[in-house]
């Protein structure tokens, strides 16, 4: 999505990209929270010193350095000329998300509701979901290419009001999501039909212009985060596709500083005028952007620049390792 908008605003054309990034964005975000809550299902299994340290503490680290950094690589495209105009920028960054760290702000705020929501008040919690999703809905921002919402001024309180529903739905049902699964796993002929005819219902849909209707974005946010775990589980049986398990395996990395490498990449390749194909320019823009993050996390990995993607023992509480 951000190498699309990225590269358009540059050239001012249009690429198969802005197809794919239309096609995913009734499902794209609403995955990402799904599956988060799915793999944060130890959450129940800390200690509250465990969790504040790994789910808290680890967020905010990798926020505050990050707004940081990026503040500092922007200050001359962002008008941000003098020291003092830096620190207003970063410390309105610590009131309301910036850009490209929002999720890495709101995690946190998921996983605290989901460790609280416990016996009865899981229920009250996962109903209130609900309503929130209903109501951030209902004031949708960001067109063909984003699910967001506008109710707000507040940038976290639309995003947790838009997604807690879809982590609490990986979170509560993680049990339900592994037995499907597994019957995924043992029928897969069904499985690759069932996953043809989800594709088919999707497009559908999105022609008749109704996936964007609160209520009906939690249908179609739901049944496309199965379906990308399926597709996940079929993708893994596969050796030519280890390359994307390493992505998922060191993705905080790409998280954290794709936006570097996607920025100079674009602009590199723009001004040098040696490649003008709106696709092939997105595409380079995009293997820039994963694999930049990727080897820089590996070149710093046990050096002094370490601490870029990993706390230092300072940044945790006193006793405690480095957790997922």
């Amino acid at each position: 999505m951000h190498t699309a908008l990225g590269v358009e605003k540059e050239i001012g054309q249009t690429g198969f990209f802005h197809s794919i990034v239309a096609w995913t964005k009734p499902f794209r975000l609403p995955d990402f929270f799904f599956m988060s809550g799915y793999l944060a299902v130890g959450l129940g299994a800390l200690n509250w010193r465990l969790f504040v340290d790994r789910k808290i503490l680890r967020y905010l680290y990798f926020y505050v350095l990050w707004l940081l950094i990026i503040m500092l690589l922007k200050s001359g495209t962002a008008s941000l000329l003098e020291p003092w105009q830096v620190m207003l920028a970063f410390v309105f960054g610590l009131i309301e998300p910036f850009s490209t760290l929002w999720f890495i702000y709101v995690l946190p705020f998921f996983m605290l509701t989901a460790r609280l929501a416990r016996g009865r008040l899981a229920y009250i919690i996962a109903g209130c979901a609900i309503l929130a999703h209903l109501w951030a809905a209902a004031y949708p921002v960001g067109g063909d290419y984003a699910m967001a919402s506008q109710a707000t001024p507040s940038t976290a309180i639309n995003s947790f009001a838009l997604f807690l529903v879809f982590f609490l739905a990986g979170f509560f049902g993680r049990r339900w999501i592994d037995g499907m699964l597994e019957t995924a796993r043992q029928r897969l002929p069904q499985t690759v039909v069932m996953l043809i005819l989800w594709a088919l219902m999707h497009s559908y849909a999105l022609h008749l212009g109704i996936t964007g209707i609160p209520g009906l974005t939690l249908l179609f946010g739901m049944l496309g985060g199965l379906a990308v775990a399926v597709l996940a589980l079929l993708l893994a049986r596969l050796n030519s596709f280890g390359w994307l398990a390493y992505c998922g395996q060191h993705s905080m990395a790409i998280y954290l500083a794709f936006v570097i490498f996607m920025a100079s990449s674009r602009e590199l390749l723009v001004a040098s005028g040696e490649v003008t194909n709106p696709n092939l320019l997105m595409a380079l823009v995009l293997a820039f952007a994963i694999c930049g993050p990727l080897a820089m996390e590996r070149a710093v990995r046990s050096g002094a620049f370490a601490f870029f993607f990993s706390r230092p023992g300072w940044a945790r509480l006193p006793g405690n390792k480095e957790g997922a």
